[in-house]
């Protein structure tokens, strides 16, 4: 029996190295060359001189959001499938990434992906499941300048389910149509569904536009139903081996929302500007200056001084990188709200705050 046992796996293995009984490319082995598992950790610590809002997440901070412990930020596990005519994507997180911007909004804030697509011809994409959203010039830290997000980027959606129609038109041009369940949620909140669309246009190596939308009625079950309509243009410049920059641009509206005649429609604006300049592979030092306004509190946070959000901030920071696939980042930063907006300690309208955070990837 012990004969038997041994022969069997030896016959599949020669069974599967043989081009006699399957074709090569049919093999298990070729099969799981498709896949790739991916790891990311990023922790930090930060702190500031606002402690009015205690052991909550501090305003403004969708990353690294605690203030005066040190923190994770997100610990994932991915496994991604690339094949030519179906691919997926299956990813699980942890910390106070997913705890901050899934938890409050969809029981599984556990997964941060969760999706599969198929290509019926030629670059073309199919795909539903759940997403990070499709909006927006900043997503997660190993992907961002900074570890803390710029003003625009804390009131755009960070999650979206659904499912997209991707097309290649070119290697300069895409475009991308989402049919979506809502704004920033997984699980719909009403009957209705919101659409957006993606344009990415890249005349060339140093230059790449991307337009974005998302529209459709955000309000929950049972009131009454408000369109919302949110846009967001970035530029991405590289005009030289050492320097990089990114523009976004959001400008949003919802109908029937001012607050002083609410037969009328509401609007917000977003503008980021940023940019690192590299020394050498290893060292680079950034900069970023953005400003939000919400007056009508449309997509921010009623506050103890009236409704809405009007603030600007600068950021400035340092990163080392020890290897490629790595990080350890300074930065610090200045937010400033409007002068009747006192919603820090000691009713200030301001608030320094600095952050130290080290990620890899692997």
């Amino acid at each position: 029996m012990k004969r038997i046992k041994f022969f069997i796996p030896v016959v599949i293995v020669l069974f599967m190295f043989s081009g006699k009984g399957h074709a090569q490319d049919n093999s298990i082995i070729d099969y799981f060359k498709n896949f790739n598992i991916s790891t990311y950790i990023d922790t930090y610590y930060s702190i500031d001189n606002d402690k009015s809002a205690g052991k909550n997440p501090r305003m403004f901070d969708l990353l690294s959001p605690y203030r005066d412990q040190f923190g994770l930020n997100i610990a994932q596990v991915s496994l991604k499938y690339n094949a030519e005519k179906i691919r997926g994507t299956f990813t699980l997180h942890y910390g106070d990434i997913p705890d901050v911007n899934w938890g409050p909004v969809t029981r599984s804030k556990y997964i941060q992906e969760a999706n599969v697509g198929f290509s019926p011809v030629k670059n073309l994409w199919i795909d539903g499941g759940y997403f990070v959203t499709h909006i927006g010039a900043e997503s997660f830290p190993k992907f961002n300048y900074f570890s803390t997000f710029a003003l625009p980027s804390v009131f755009e959606p960070f999650i979206q389910s659904g499912v997209k129609v991707s097309y290649d038109f070119s290697e300069k041009f895409t475009a991308c149509i989402h049919i979506l369940n809502g704004f920033n949620m997984f699980e719909d909140n009403n009957r209705n569904k919101s659409a957006g669309i993606q344009l990415v246009y890249t005349p060339s190596q140093k230059l790449k536009i991307t337009y974005n939308n998302i529209f459709g009625n955000e309000q929950p079950e049972g009131l009454p139903g408000k369109v919302r309509l949110l846009n967001n243009l970035i530029f991405n410049v590289t005009p030289s081996d050492k320097i990089d920059v990114t523009a976004a641009f959001d400008y949003g509206m919802q109908e029937h929302s001012k607050l002083s005649d609410l037969s009328k429609s509401a609007n917000y604006y977003g503008l980021s500007i940023a940019g690192k300049y590299k020394f050498t592979p290893k060292y680079s030092v950034s900069l970023r200056g953005d400003y939000f306004e919400d007056l009508d509190g449309v997509v921010s946070a009623y506050t103890a001084n009236g409704p809405g959000v009007k603030a600007n901030s600068i950021t400035i920071g340092c990163e080392y990188k020890p290897v490629d696939n790595a990080y350890l980042r300074l930065e610090y930063r200045y937010l400033q709200t409007a002068a009747d907006q006192m919603i820090f300690e000691n009713n200030s309208n301001k608030r320094s705050e600095a952050t130290m955070s080290l990620g890899f990837e692997f």
